[in-house]
C-alpha cells in the first residue's frame, strides 16, 4: 500500500495544484499550441474546464461523469445525480471551486440546439453527440501532460479523494463520496502524505 501510494503521489495535483492546474488550462495552455490546435481548444475550452473541475471537485469516475444529464446537476444544492458502476443511483456533493466553470459551461451549453439530454456533448463532423469515455480520457491526458504529468480521469479521482481525506481525516466520508460500499479502498489515501504534512516536516 505504501509503495502504491508513493507511486501515485507524484501524479496527484494536491494542495494548491488543483487550482493551479485549472488556471493553467484556462490561461496558459493555449500559448504552447499551434494555431490549428488553438481553434479547436477555444471551441471546447469552457466544456473541458467544466469536465476537469467536476472530476477534481467530486471524485466521479469517467463513466459516471459521461452519464450525467442536464437535469442531474444542480448548482443551487451543489449536488449531482449519478449512476454508480453497480447500477446504483447516488447523489454526490460537488466542491464549490468548480461551480464557476460549470456555470460558464451551462451558459454555453444552453445556446446549442440539440435534443440530446447528456450534459457533456461534442460536435463531431457537424453532428452533436454525447461525449465518449475515450474523448474524456484524451482531453485529461492532453491537459495534464502539458501542465505536469500525463494522468487519467481516475488519477483526478485519486487527487480529489486524497485532498478530501487530508481535510476531513474521515475514511467514511471519502468512501461515501466515492461510492464505495466499504472504507477498505480508501485506505490508500491515508498513506499519501499531505502537502501540509510535508511542509511541516521540512520545518523540523
Amino acid at each position: 500500500m505504501h509503495y502504491r501510494a508513493a507511486q501515485l503521489e507524484g501524479k496527484l495535483f494536491l494542495g494548491d495544484e488543483t487550482k493551479a492546474f485549472l488556471e493553467f488550462v484556462e490561461q496558459d495552455y493555449e500559448k504552447s499550441i499551434s494555431n490549428r490546435a488553438r481553434t479547436s481548444f477555444k471551441k471546447n475550452k469552457v466544456r473541458d474546464l467544466a469536465i476537469l473541475s467536476l472530476f477534481l471537485s467530486s471524485g466521479l469516475r469517467c463513466a459516471e461523469l459521461v452519464g450525467i444529464n442536464l437535469n442531474d446537476l444542480n448548482l443551487e444544492t451543489g449536488k449531482v445525480r449519478v449512476m454508480r458502476k453497480e447500477g446504483k443511483k447516488d447523489v454526490v456533493p460537488i466542491a464549490h471551486f468548480s461551480h464557476r466553470y460549470i456555470t460558464d459551461y451551462f451558459g454555453a451549453r444552453s445556446s446549442i440546439e440539440t435534443e440530446i439530454q447528456a450534459l457533456f456533448i461534442t460536435d463531431y463532423n457537424q453532428q452533436i453527440r454525447k461525449i465518449s469515455n475515450a474523448s474524456i480520457n484524451k482531453l485529461v491526458a492532453k491537459y495534464s501532460e502539458a501542465y505536469k504529468v500525463r494522468v487519467t480521469p481516475h488519477t483526478l479521482r485519486h487527487t480529489f479523494a486524497t485532498r478530501l481525506y487530508n481535510v476531513s481525516h474521515s475514511q467514511v466520508l471519502v468512501s461515501n463520496q466515492l461510492g464505495h460500499s466499504s472504507t477498505k479502498p480508501t485506505e490508500l489515501y491515508t498513506h499519501i502524505v499531505s502537502a501540509e504534512a510535508k511542509d511541516a516536516l521540512r520545518k523540523l
